[in-house]
């Protein structure tokens, strides 16, 4: 028989965004539910860079020392490159790790209470409820939950950015491979990201601990074939770095396979931020919902935790009457006005994000040298270069 239920706060995803999210609420005594197609933690995949805005808002959430635990400081990054002798490390004044997806998550999610996540609800549409001024949740098996306040952090094709009418994403002519590698006797490669570029691709390498490197490789030329199948996804990928050093090539051939996946690099148009409605009543997003932006500067995932830190600060501000005052209609709109100001806040940084990410992505990807000269001199005008000062930003405390 259909059920139905109301809820405070109701989270749609619960990957990086929504448990971060879920978290931060929880660590400050609001509760939350979070809705999670799949029937397990979503932990598939290799991992993550983490600069150092990462680690000030997971140690806001009161994780970071665990996480720390799992990995390994790194120094800076290394650059080498096939076509040219040139070599130059950039050294990081702060903190820099490499993070297993799935520790990640599960960390996350485990100071979380087991009611608070819901696996296996699939959201069928969306509506709202005039009368009582709720969100109406439709899922796949029939069961209607209502929401007072909803946040989308359902990734790149969000179903609340839908119903905001976000811009849809693109795609920018560029595949990403990631993969994770075991070296059970213990690897060489030191405690520094590299980065080797060979003009067909750009190889990268990020040391999770001794015996544990994941890698990622930009790759422009379209792919052939099914890259649904990580056989197909390792050779195409070590044919795009045949040219590469030894090391490089066995990295992938000897990955762990159930880690190994390839993706075309989405994006929004950093323009479009500008006029963009983020909130419609108590309906709002985070994380890749709100921003999805290419994954040349590594911030996707940083910026999903500074979301989940600064709208945590906003909304505890307003959401610390009891449940049944919920549907007073003086809170709803301290709420909408809570969302407004996070929002707000969050701008300024999203489009700085977003401009840069843009830029170094039409460095990589565009084979215009018209294009590719515009957009190196409005980076070096705006951003210094493709500095990493964008993750010295603290987004401040929940």
């Amino acid at each position: 028989m259909a059920t139905e239920e109301v809820h405070d706060i109701v989270i749609i995803g619960g990957g990086i965004s929504g448990l971060a999210l879920s978290l931060g609420l929880y660590r400050k005594g609001i509760k939350s539910l979070v809705l999670e197609r799949s029937k397990v933690l979503r932990s598939e995949g290799a991992a993550i860079g983490v600069y150092g805005n990462g680690w000030q808002a997971l140690d806001q959430l009161k994780v970071g020392d665990d996480l720390r635990n799992c990995s390994i400081p790194l120094t800076g990054i290394h650059y080498e490159y096939l076509t040219k002798d040139d070599k130059n490390v950039n050294r990081y004044r702060k903190e820099l790790r490499c993070l297993r997806r799935k520790d990640l998550i599960e960390t996350l999610a485990r100071y979380l209470p087991a009611e608070q996540i819901r696996f296996g609800c699939h959201v069928a549409s969306l509506g709202f409820d005039h009368r009582e001024n709720l969100h109406v949740l439709n899922t796949h098996d029939g069961a209607t939950i209502k929401a007072k306040v909803l946040i989308g952090c359902e990734g790149l094709h969000s179903m609340v950015a839908k119903t905001l009418q976000l811009s849809p994403p693109k795609f920018f002519p560029a595949w990403i491979t990631r993969g994770f590698t075991t070296y059970p006797e213990g690897h060489h490669f030191g405690n520094h990201f590299f980065r080797f570029e060979t003009g067909k691709a750009v190889y990268g390498r990020i040391p999770i601990d001794d015996k544990n490197v994941h890698f990622f490789v930009n790759i422009f030329n379209e792919p052939t074939g099914d890259i649904s199948d990580p056989e197909v996804v390792r050779e195409y990928t070590m044919e795009q770095l045949k040219e590469s050093p030894s090391e490089i090539l066995e990295s992938v051939r000897i990955c762990d396979m159930e880690t190994l996946s390839m993706r075309q690099a989405a994006y929004r148009y950093p323009w479009a931020l500008y006029h963009q409605r983020f909130r419609k009543g108590t309906m709002t997003v985070a994380g890749d919902a709100m921003h999805i932006m290419g994954p040349f500067i590594g911030q996707g995932g940083a910026a999903a935790l500074e979301d989940a830190v600064v709208l945590t600060r906003c909304l505890s501000n307003v959401i610390n009457a009891p449940a049944n005052a919920s549907s007073d209609k003086k809170w709803a709109e301290m709420v909408r006005e809570a969302i407004d100001l996070y929002v707000k806040e969050r701008m300024p940084r999203l489009l700085k994000l977003s401009w840069q990410s843009y830029f170094v992505g039409i460095l990589n990807c565009n084979k215009s040298w018209l294009m590719k000269l515009v957009a190196n001199f409005l980076l070096r005008l705006f951003f210094g270069g493709n500095s990493l000062n964008h993750a010295l930003f603290d987004c401040g405390t929940i």
